[in-house]
C-alpha cells in the first residue's frame, strides 16, 4: 500500500464525497475556503473528484475584518484561485463586535453565511477543510472546558446546517502533515493566517502549547484523543439509539408547536437517561442545539422530578410541569398552517392514516404493484428507534424547502411551490408531506424531492403510495 501523501489524500475525499453523493442524492457543494493550507487543499481534492461523480462545485470565503490588508489579500487569494480553476466564488465581509467573544460569534457568523450562500447556490453540502488536528484539539477543548460524552465525540463527519443543507468534513481523517504533501505535490501555494499564531486564543493555545507539552509525554497524544472522540461518538449514539425507543412510550406529541410527554414515565427514569430522551424529542421538534449546553439539558432533566410550574429552559423553549405531563413551549408562538392534524409515524414498511388519507410504504415494489412513486432507497436518511425505521407525516411547517424533482436541483420554500401548484392557502394546511430527518420526501399528491429520485442503475427501492382512508 503506498504511502504518498497526495495519494492518501485524493483517495480519502474521493471517497467521502462518494459516499455523500450516493447517500445524499446531491451534487452541489459550496467549499469554504480562507486560503489556509487546509481548505486550499480540499479545494483542489474536490475538484479532482467532481468529474467523476458529477459535483458542481463552488467557492465561499468570509473576509474578517480583524487583520487590515492582511484579510484583503487572504480574499484576493482565494478570489483569484477560484478564477484559475474555472469555478464561481462568493465574497462575504464580517467585523467582529465583541471582542471577547471573537471565536463564538466568528464560527456563528460564518455558518449561518455559508448556510445562505449554500441556498443561493442550490447546493445540498458545504465542505469545510477540518482535519484529525483539529479534532484532537476540539476533544482537548471541550475537555478542559468541561463536558460529557457527547462533547467529548467532537466533530462529526457530517451534521445538518439547515433545511436540505448538510455540513461536511471530507479531511477530517487526514492529517495536516499529509495535507502538506499533497500541496508540495501540486506546487500550490497556500496562505498563513498570522492570528493562528496567537496564543490569546483558546484554540491557538491548545495548539502551541497545551498539545506540545502533552506530546513531550506521549508523542500519538493526538492519536489518543481522535480514539477518545471515536470512542465517545459510539457510546452518545448507542445512548441516542436507546432514548429513541424508550420514548416511544414517553412522547404524547412532538411537533415544532410543541412537545408533551408523559411525566410519570419520564420521571422514573435516571437522568441521565432522562436528558438523552429531552435530546431526541427536541431535535424531532425541529428546534435549535446550539444553545443548548450540557448545564441545561441536566437541569431540564433535574426539573421533571420537581414541582409544578413553568422554566425557562433557554433557545426561547419553556418547559411546563403538570401531575401528569412535561411540554416543551416555544415562548414565541409559531403561526401554525390552517388547522393541520397532529404529525404520525410513518413506518418502513407499512402504512399511516393522516387526515382522509392513508399513505402506504413498500419495500421493492414489483412491477405490477400499485404506487404514486418510487423512490431510491439508498438516498433516504430515515428516523430509528427500536420499532425499525420509519418516516414522519405532518403537514407544511413554517420554513420548509425541497428541491421538486424536475427543477434541475433547484430549491425552493415549500408555500412558493404549492402557491405555484395553485393550491388554495386555506388547503395548504391539510397537504400531507413525508419527511425523513434531512426533511421534506414527498409532498402527497404533488410531488417528490430530487434527491430521492429514481436513478438508472437504482434496485432498492421504496413504494409510496397515497390511498383513500376508510373510516
Amino acid at each position: 500500500m503506498t504511502t504518498d501523501p497526495a495519494f492518501a489524500v485524493r483517495r480519502r475525499v474521493r471517497s467521502f464525497l462518494g459516499r455523500w453523493r450516493r447517500r445524499s442524492g446531491g451534487s452541489g457543494i459550496v467549499v469554504a475556503v480562507s486560503g489556509g493550507g487546509d481548505s486550499v487543499a480540499l479545494l483542489r481534492a474536490a475538484i479532482e473528484a467532481s468529474e467523476e461523480l458529477g459535483l458542481r462545485l463552488s467557492v465561499a470565503h468570509l473576509h474578517h475584518g480583524t487583520r487590515g490588508e492582511e484579510a484583503d489579500r487572504d480574499a484576493r487569494f482565494v478570489g483569484e484561485l477560484a478564477d484559475r480553476l474555472g469555478l464561481p466564488m462568493d465574497l462575504g465581509h464580517w467585523r467582529p463586535e465583541r471582542a471577547a467573544h471573537f471565536e463564538a460569534d466568528a464560527r456563528q457568523a460564518r455558518y449561518g453565511w455559508l448556510l445562505d450562500v449554500a441556498r443561493r447556490r442550490s447546493a445540498e453540502a458545504v465542505a469545510v477543510g477540518h482535519t484529525s488536528d483539529d479534532q484532537a484539539e476540539t476533544v482537548l477543548h471541550r475537555i478542559v472546558r468541561g463536558t460529557g460524552v457527547r462533547g467529548l465525540a467532537g466533530m462529526p463527519p457530517r451534521r445538518r446546517l439547515g433545511e436540505g443543507v448538510e455540513l461536511i468534513r471530507p479531511l477530517l481523517t487526514t492529517a495536516r502533515e499529509e495535507i502538506r504533501g499533497y500541496l508540495d505535490a501540486l506546487n500550490q501555494p497556500w496562505r498563513d493566517d498570522s492570528s493562528n499564531a496567537e496564543p490569546n486564543r483558546t484554540r491557538t493555545a491548545i495548539r502551541l502549547e497545551i498539545l506540545p507539552r502533552l506530546a513531550a509525554l506521549n508523542p500519538r497524544v493526538a492519536e489518543a484523543l481522535i480514539r477518545l472522540g471515536e470512542s465517545s461518538r459510539d457510546a452518545a449514539w448507542q445512548a441516542e439509539r436507546q432514548a429513541s425507543s424508550l420514548a416511544r412510550a414517553i412522547v404524547v406529541t412532538i411537533e415544532p408547536f410543541g412537545v408533551a410527554l408523559r411525566r410519570d414515565r419520564l420521571a422514573a427514569l435516571p437522568r441521565s437517561v432522562r436528558t438523552e430522551i429531552l435530546r431526541v424529542v427536541w431535535r424531532r421538534a425541529g428546534w435549535p442545539e446550539r444553545s443548548m449546553s450540557a448545564d441545561r439539558w441536566q437541569r431540564m432533566a433535574a426539573l421533571v422530578r420537581r414541582d409544578h410550574g413553568r422554566f425557562a429552559i433557554g433557545a426561547g423553549v419553556d418547559l411546563l410541569l403538570s401531575p401528569d405531563r412535561v411540554q416543551l413551549v416555544p415562548q414565541a408562538p409559531i403561526v401554525a398552517p390552517a388547522i393541520p392534524p397532529a404529525s404520525a409515524i410513518l413506518p418502513i414498511p407499512g402504512s399511516e392514516v393522516w387526515a382522509d388519507c392513508r399513505i402506504v410504504t413498500e419495500i421493492d415494489p414489483g412491477p405490477d404493484a400499485p404506487g404514486d412513486e418510487r423512490i431510491d432507497r439508498d438516498a433516504l436518511d430515515p428516523f430509528l428507534d427500536a420499532s425499525g425505521a420509519h418516516l414522519v407525516i405532518s403537514a407544511p411547517l413554517p420554513g420548509d424547502r425541497f428541491a421538486p424533482l424536475g427543477m434541475g436541483g433547484r430549491s425552493m420554500t415549500l408555500s412558493d411551490f404549492l402557491r405555484g401548484r395553485r393550491v388554495a392557502s386555506s388547503d395548504r394546511g391539510r397537504v400531507p408531506v413525508v419527511r425523513d430527518r434531512r426533511g421534506v420526501i414527498w409532498v402527497v399528491g404533488h410531488r417528490i424531492a430530487d434527491r430521492v429520485r429514481r436513478t438508472e442503475g437504482t434496485d432498492r427501492l421504496l413504494g409510496l403510495r397515497c390511498e383513500a382512508a376508510r373510516g
